[in-house]
């Protein structure tokens, strides 16, 4: 029983993570403000088309990714519901999980192709720094799992 809720509350967890990465990591939706953006064309050293270019592909995936923000936090409601009217794992709670995987799945997959999409406007160099960087902020394993720190006792 131990065990079944560890898994649980590590999954609520990770979804909580990556719905953060995703929600925090961003200015609002909309507009898409080109002084937010200013930074990426100077760091990648964007030509002026290059980054209009970038401003169109960020403005297009903004209401992408708060559509998928909205159906992240109705599958985490769901799942809080079920969860706050029991203390076993139902089947309900099983497909409840099912389901925010699911959705966590389907914006991580939005959000690596908006990522590729990006780095296919810049230069062959600055792409691979792109890619590298945003793979580091977002994607890689210690992003979306929070880390148990454990203290030695004297």
């Amino acid at each position: 029983m131990k065990r079944t809720w560890l898994i649980l509350v590590g999954g609520l967890a990770a979804a909580g993570a990556v719905f953060a990465v995703v929600y925090f990591s961003v200015p609002a939706p909309e507009p898409v403000r080109h002084s937010n953006l200013e930074w990426m064309k100077q760091e990648y050293h964007l030509s002026d088309a290059q980054f209009v270019r970038v401003i169109e592909l960020h403005k297009a995936y903004w209401p992408k990714c708060g559509e998928m923000c909205g159906r992240i936090d109705d599958k985490n409601g769901k799942l809080q519901e079920l969860l706050a009217a029991t203390n076993v794992v139902t089947p309900e709670i099983k497909a409840a999980l099912a389901e925010v995987a699911q959705v966590r799945i389907e914006c991580q997959t939005a959000m690596l192709q908006h990522f590729y999409d990006v780095s296919q406007v810049m230069p062959p160099d600055q792409a691979r720094r792109y890619l590298a960087w945003v793979h580091e902020e977002t994607l890689l394993p210690h992003q979306m799992v929070p880390t148990t720190r454990t203290t030695k006792e004297h």
